[in-house]
């Protein structure tokens, strides 16, 4: 049981990091790089798609 929990918890950590490292990527951003972005929702949409593969991968 305490195995079990150690190996979520592990899992749910790694999902932290991911978020964190993405959110930290996208705040970092030049100014024009956001811009940029922001012009393009589609893109927003694709980063934000893939992120949220990488973790339902790490659970899986």
């Amino acid at each position: 049981m305490l195995e079990d929990l150690l190996f979520d918890l592990k899992n749910f950590f790694f999902s932290l990091g991911i978020i964190s490292v993405a959110i930290i990527g996208l705040l970092i951003l030049p100014k024009k790089a956001s811009l940029w972005l922001g012009k393009f929702p589609i893109a927003l949409f694709i980063m934000f798609a893939l992120i949220l593969f990488s973790v339902i991968q790490v659970f899986n």
